[in-house]
């Protein structure tokens, strides 16, 4: 009877290490995206042609601001009904800005994300063929672990394959209705 819980030990040792023998690695992937030349030069270009837009919006800024003054002083020369028709144009003004800068925001965000996105499925491409390649079963961005050694860190390996890829970012640039 001994014998037999012995093989059976020795039998659930040896299937446990066949099945946690797993290869891990992990990649650091908002460091490779961030790291990335081509994005590098794509934000800084989309920096540049943001600039005059912000001159723009800070232009409308300071006018708003004035006629905000004005409006404020010339309460006690107009009358009601004239007050009243000067603050309802004031309000249209200012909500067509907010408007503007809210699409001027949200179409930068996008163009972000988009620019993202393709470097991040280049990565993907890269890790996958990573993983074949080196018998992998098991690639963890290093976002979702708390601590592991850097001899299965595969960032640099990965950043490497990807600066030698010839991306091809580009975004759209800002157009007022």
């Amino acid at each position: 009877m001994k014998f037999i819980y012995l093989i059976i030990f020795f039998c659930v040792i040896s299937s446990s290490k066949l099945v946690f023998s797993q290869t891990i690695a992990v990649v650091n992937i908002q460091s490779l995206i961030e790291h990335n030349t081509y994005y590098k030069e794509i934000i800084k270009d989309m920096e540049i042609n943001q600039e005059k837009y912000l001159k723009k919006f800070e232009f409308k800024e300071k006018e708003l601001s004035d006629k905000l003054n004005d409006l404020e002083q010339s309460k006690l020369v107009l009358n009601e009904a004239e007050i009243n028709t000067q603050i309802d144009n004031y309000n249209k003004e200012l909500s067509v800005f907010t408007l503007t800068i809210e699409k001027f925001n949200l179409h930068y965000q996008n163009q972000v994300i988009n620019i993202k996105q393709i470097i991040l499925n280049e990565i993907f491409m890269l890790l996958e063929k990573y993983a074949i390649e080196n018998q992998v079963d098991l690639i963890l961005d290093s976002a979702s672990y708390l601590i592991a050694s850097n001899s299965i860190d595969v960032t640099e390996s990965i950043n490497k394959k990807l600066q030698n890829i010839n991306l091809k970012l580009e975004y759209r640039k800002f157009e007022e209705n």
